[in-house]
This record gives C-alpha cells, structure tokens and sequence, in this order.
C-alpha cells in the first residue's frame, strides 16, 4: 500500500446530540430525561429516551404515539430558535478556538492543534472532554467530539460511542481496525448509488481505503479521490458552507426488488423522497421555486416532467401539490417501474416574511410580552387548533388587533 505525507492538524469534528430536541430542552428543562418528539408529520428529531423505543428521524408520528402513547411529548419545530442557538454555538467555538468551518446546523469542524493550557497538557482526549463541559455549560447544548489528523475521518468516527462521547484516533492500526467495522456508506457523500457503483465486494470503508486511488477515480471520478487521500491521512479536503452554496437538492429511491404498478405505491415512495428532501430544505433554510420529478421503468427508461412555482417557497402543501400535479401527468398505468426522483432547483436562502404565531422570538417584530406569553402558553398546552379557535372566538377588535400585530389570516 502507499504511503503519504500525513497530515500534522488535529481535527476535531463536534456534533450536537440531537439539536432540535437539546434545544427544546433548553427552552424548557422541565423536558430533560422525557420521551420528546419534534415532529411534522414525521419525527424530525427526538429525544435518545424515544430512541431506544425504535423511535428515529423520518418515524411516522402516528407511530411513534402507538409506541409511547401518552408518554410522547410532541413539540412543532421552531427553526427561528434553532436558528439562533446554533449561532451561538459557533459564536463560542470561535471565540474558544481560532479556526470553525461550519458542515451543517448543528456540526463543525474545529482546527486543535495549537490548543494547549495546563490541564490537557496536549492529551486530546482531556481536550475533548473539556470542550464538551465548556460547550454544555456556556452555550446549554450536550455536544459528542472526535478528533483526527483529517476532517473526513473525524466524521466518519462520528457514529462511533454517540452520544454524549468523545474519541481520538491518530494511530494507524487502531485507524485501520476500526475501518474495518464502519459500513463504507459512513464515508461522507458516499451514498447508496456511489455505493452500489463501488461493486459488491466494497462494503466497509476499509475496503475502500485500500483500493488503488486511480480506481477510485476512474469509478467515482476526481472528488471521490480527494475522500480516499483524507482516509490515507492526507489533509485536501475543501469544505464549503453547503446551505449557502447548494444549487439544486435531489432525493430519490430504488425499489429493485420491488417493481410496481400501482400508483398509490408509487406516490408513497415519492412522498418518502420529499420528506427527506423538505427535511434538508428547512434545516438548511432555503427555499424552492422549480421542482422535478422522474420516474424510471423496469428497462431503466427515465420519464421526468418539471414544474415552476413561479415564487420561491418553502410552504410544504404549495410543493406537494406541485408534486401530486406532476405525478399525475407522468403516471401511466401498465408501466412496471422502479425509480422515484424528486429535485428542487433553483435555490435561495429563505427569510421569514411574516410573523407566525409559533416564531414569536423573531426580533424583526415588536410584539406584547404578555400575549406572546399566553401564546407560548396556549402553545405547550393546546397545539395549533385551538390558537385559531381562540382567534375567532376573541372580540373582533381585540383579534383586529392581534390580527395586525401577528400578521395572521
């Protein structure tokens, strides 16, 4: 095998213990220790107590409370605060170190090397442990961090003793050794297609790691190269802030086995690709104004048709009717296919255009601190139905009023 100039920087890579629910628990630590669900329509995150009831991100929520019952707490997103602690997070690390590169909301890469004071004494392991407690007790957020000589494999060590954990991995063998554990679709960008593309005989990251580079690129081309070289240690890759930059956002499902005609199957796979691909649109706060659809038959033939929302938007049933809409035009019954595709183009960065009733801590807005509270109140206790009944059964100039402040229909 070939040996490489290895990489001198420590790495380390810090990822909050699900975000959303940490930050829920934040807001109110009442929360802590309980069955806590963010969810819209799916579970978009929950607590490691639901966890351990099989309960996981994309978890319908119909079955997550037949698991629970009335145990679940159901908590609807507030991406405004999320918004806001994650800022404060990497507000703190880049006061605490020099070098942040931001991966995702809720994750980013540290530069350690130059970090030293008397009590790690340059032992990473200390350091790890000590920015953990240091995160936890001035930002409020439990955070998991691995440290390694490259940023592609301090992420790949990330699914290794979460949560609440540290490792450090800069020894060759024991690298080696835990390689051959992880799945090679741990690898960052190596999803299911690059992974089949490999070929059956690839199945752990080690079995990646020791393919010949130029075979690498001459199945997944050039950027592929540049994940194996940081596997070898060799410090290349160029990370990006994928929100900002992100042209286009595709997600899509093969059911190989599972070849079908029947539109109702088809619309539930093409319903699995949108959540996911929604999922990453309102972590990421962007938003879509072109969606495409594809559909691929049994002999691999790709039919496809796209639809211009005319505005750009982040509203779910806007999207999915736009989807249903072209679903309904490009299914043609008697076709056996075996692919769904969903892609949004067109990408923006979303900013909130009004007030909702639910992100009343958007600081764009003066707003009464007594009926916010009552809000926030009726919120935790009641849910959404019964704030627009309150609305309507109010005085009509009392909820003129409110109507004004709150920007509500």
């Amino acid at each position: 095998m070939m040996t490489f100039k290895q990489s001198k920087i420590a790495y380390a890579h810090i990822d909050c213990n699900s975000f959303f629910v940490s930050c829920e628990v934040f807001r109110n630590p009442a929360l802590k220790g309980k069955f806590v669900c963010v969810w819209d329509q799916i579970s978009i995150a929950c607590s490691y107590e639901a966890k351990k009831y099989w309960i996981k991100t994309w978890t319908p929520i119909w079955e997550a409370e037949r698991i629970l019952w009335n145990r679940l707490i159901k908590i609807l997103p507030d991406h405004s605060f999320y918004t806001q602690m994650s800022n404060k997070l990497m507000s703190y690390m880049r006061w605490l170190v020099w070098w942040v590169e931001v991966f995702s909301i809720d994750e980013f890469f540290a530069d350690l090397t130059d970090i030293w004071d008397k009590e790690t004494q340059w032992d990473y392991s200390i350091l790890a442990e000590k920015i953990k407690a240091d995160i936890y007790k001035n930002v409020g957020l439990p955070v998991s961090v691995w440290i390694s000589n490259t940023r592609i494999k301090a992420k790949i060590f990330s699914d290794i003793n979460k949560p609440y954990w540290s490792f450090v991995s800069f020894n060759k063998e024991n690298t080696e050794n835990l390689f051959k554990k992880l799945p090679v679709r741990d690898i960052p960008y190596i999803a299911k297609w690059n992974s089949e593309k490999l070929g059956l005989w690839i199945k752990t990251v080690y079995d990646f790691y020791t393919m010949e580079g130029m075979k690498v690129r001459e199945i997944l081309w050039k950027p592929w190269l540049t994940l194996w070289l940081e596997l070898h240690g060799v410090d290349v890759w160029k990370g990006n802030d994928t929100a900002r930059k992100r042209k286009s956002l595709v997600c899509s499902r093969s059911f190989n086995h599972d070849m079908t005609t029947q539109y109702s199957r088809l619309w539930r796979h093409l319903l699995e690709n949108l959540e996911r691909a929604y999922f990453t649109l309102i972590t990421e706060k962007q938003e879509v104004r072109t969606i495409w659809i594809f559909l691929k038959d049994e002999e691999f033939q790709i039919y496809s048709l796209t639809k211009d929302l005319w505005i750009h938007t982040i509203d779910r049933a806007i999207i999915t009717n736009g989807i249903r809409d072209l679903f309904d035009s490009l299914f043609q019954a008697g076709i056996i296919y075996r692919t769904t595709g969903i892609e949004f183009f067109e990408l923006q960065p979303y900013t909130p255009k009004q007030i909702s009733l639910f992100d009343i801590t958007n600081k764009k807005h003066t707003l009464n601190e007594k009926v916010s509270e009552v809000i926030l109140w009726l919120k935790r206790r009641y849910w959404d139905q019964i704030i627009h009944t309150w609305f309507k059964n109010i005085h009509k100039e009392k909820r003129e009023e409110l109507e004004i402040l709150y920007e509500v229909s």
